[in-house]
């Protein structure tokens, strides 16, 4: 809102204006008076109107309480400056209806401008609280997205592990111990990681790694991974759950169906101000529409939200030579 001080001020430069014009006009009983005169009802005016403003509820009955609060103001000022300016009412110049006159439409002049700023600002207000609570709402959808994101990928990663660890507990009860131990740090790191808001590149590399070696246990020989991610990036604010869905694509869709397995390696570097995440298979590939899958539209909707159109996400593919999926965004915006 329009501060207190500021209308204050205002009011002080445009009393002071208005003296000086009546002054010049010959008008009133002189400098001194009509600056005494004018400070008296131009802050008896401000007074007036600021009481009424309070007093009476937003709407159009608050407009006509200030208007007819400026001549109630106008009427006090004038008798407080001439009671202090020390001109008696029988020498006040014949001319005083004028210096009231001026004095009144100036000042309801003064009073309609100090009212429709603060109601500008009052709805300029309003629109950033209506903003502030689309934003809000914005990102409750995102939390909602993310919930659906890990429910759709959990339940299929986690009941295979589980099938497997039963399999194993009688033919390689080591090995399953080592699956199980696995199974448990990435369902801790995933848990800590979609309970946060925000995390940095380094937290998503621990996720994934933990997601991986679940899958190297299940895959064997079948499955290689690799991270070439530079120290320095690891402290890089990244959303959760951006990554993950990218190399559970690819496992999934390249490299499990495929006789031989393959590689499936994740890469970061910084060129600028963006960050360029790089998730590439050796796997089957896609016949056709590579990019379509649910989870991945997911993750170009949330890269939309949080980033808009500085962020995206690119996939290339060949039929039988794996897919690279690229995803670029800002560093330091703020998601």
């Amino acid at each position: 809102m329009y501060s207190t001080l500021h209308r204050l001020l205002a009011t002080l430069a445009g009393n002071t204006l208005i003296a000086v014009f009546l002054t010049l006009l010959g008008v009133g009983g002189g400098w001194t008076v009509n600056m005494i005169v004018s400070q008296c009802i131009g802050l008896s005016i401000l007074g007036a109107c600021t009481l009424a403003g309070r007093m009476v509820a937003e709407g159009p009955r608050r407009v006509v309480a200030v208007i007819g609060a400026a001549p109630v103001g106008v009427a006090t000022g004038l008798l407080l400056g001439v009671s202090l300016s020390g001109v008696g009412w029988d020498e006040w110049p014949a001319v005083a209806w004028q210096a009231v006159t001026i004095g009144t439409t100036l000042g309801v002049m003064g009073s309609g401008f100090f009212y429709l700023r603060e109601r500008n600002l009052a709805l300029a207000a309003e629109v950033q609280r209506r903003e502030n609570r689309r934003l809000e709402a914005e990102k409750q959808s995102l939390a909602a997205q993310l919930r659906m994101l890990q429910a759709q990928i959990e339940p299929h990663f986690l009941f295979n592990s589980l099938a497997n660890v039963a399999a194993l507990i009688e033919a390689d009860p080591k090995l399953a111990g080592r699956l199980l131990d696995a199974l448990i740090r990435y369902l801790r790191s995933s848990l800590v990681r979609t309970r946060e808001e925000g995390g940095t590149l380094g937290d998503e590399v621990a996720l994934l790694a933990a997601y991986l070696d679940v899958l190297k246990i299940r895959m064997g020989e079948r499955l290689a991974y690799s991270f070439d991610i530079p120290a320095e990036l690891l402290a890089t604010a990244l959303p959760p759950m951006l990554l993950q869905p990218l190399v559970e694509n690819a496992v999934r869709h390249g490299l499990e169906p495929k006789v031989a397995g393959g590689h499936v390696a994740v890469a970061a570097l910084r060129q600028g101000d963006g960050l360029w995440i790089r998730v590439t298979d050796d796997g089957l590939g896609f016949a056709q529409n590579p990019g379509e899958g649910i989870g991945l539209a997911n993750i170009r909707a949330r890269l939309a939200a949080l980033y808009g159109p500085a962020a995206r996400l690119e996939l290339s593919s060949e039929v039988g030579a794996g897919v690279t999926a690229t995803m670029s965004l800002p560093i330091g915006a703020a998601p």
